[in-house]
């Protein structure tokens, strides 16, 4: 289900970028996000990754990748959970899907993936993911 609705997604996006009438502007949510990998379970078909940070607008944030690799073991999809705890009071959560590369001079892995926020809101994120150092950094930009 997560790949059916991941290609329609890239389908879509890449339609956009390809329309020389069209263009697609993404305003940044938040700053730069700095992230703690907590840990990496490494399996045969998929490795999942738990990270945590401080963001902005979502508080203390605790978030788990699944990937899935391509043949090659280049790249592949993954799926998204998040809970971010902002007070006692205001808790979000998000799901989401998103494809991830590796860089081709080093062991760092780019992930990018849409996200639905609880609260309506849609994120598209970048993530540079450096596993040596057990740290990443987020970009996170405004789709709806």
């Amino acid at each position: 289900m997560y790949k059916v609705v991941l290609s329609l997604v890239l389908l879509i996006f890449s339609t956009l970028s390809f329309a020389d009438h069209h263009s697609l502007s993404l305003e940044a949510r938040q700053p730069r996000t700095e992230l703690e990998l907590t840990s990496i379970t490494l399996g045969g078909d998929v490795t999942t990754i738990n990270a945590e940070a401080q963001m902005g607008v979502y508080g203390r944030v605790y978030m788990t990748f699944i990937l899935s690799r391509n043949d090659a073991g280049t790249g592949g999809t993954y799926t998204f959970e998040g809970r971010g705890y902002v007070d006692e009071e205001t808790v979000f959560s998000g799901t989401g899907v998103g494809v991830w590369n590796r860089v081709a001079d080093g062991s760092n892995f780019v992930m990018e993936q849409l996200i639905n926020i609880s609260d309506g809101t849609i994120n598209f994120d970048r993530i540079v993911m450096d596993p040596l150092n057990r740290t990443a950094t987020l970009d996170v930009y405004a789709v709806k």
